[in-house]
């Protein structure tokens, strides 16, 4: 077993203060070299899960368009619907009849 050789007075109470204080110091690096990586990665979670939540807003914007295209495709394929989609879309008009446009 190993002899503890205890130095007295001022030079021991000097190098007594100097361990613990470099412990504590010790300590309080890691602590905050802890504090910074995890803060880093919660930042990071957050950042993440904002655009996870932006995007799931634009798929269900996406699949509500879709939904009305499909309806609209759908819809085209009749005739009469058809002609009064042109007629109203882009102004079309028979032979003889007259349109008038008024706008708002």
């Amino acid at each position: 077993m190993a002899k503890k050789i205890k130095i007295g007075g001022f030079i021991g109470k000097l190098f007594e203060d100097a361990s613990l204080l470099f412990w504590r110091a010790l300590t309080i690096v890691v602590t905050i070299l802890t504090l910074f990586i995890i803060g880093k990665s919660v930042i990071s979670i957050v950042k993440s899960k904002r655009h996870i939540n932006r995007l799931e807003r634009q798929k269900s914007e996406y699949l509500q368009k879709i939904a009305a295209d499909s309806t609209m495709l759908e819809q085209l394929k009749s005739d009469e619907f058809l002609e009064k989609f042109a007629r109203e879309r882009y102004n079309m008009q028979r032979k003889d009849e007259r349109i008038y446009i008024i706008e708002k």
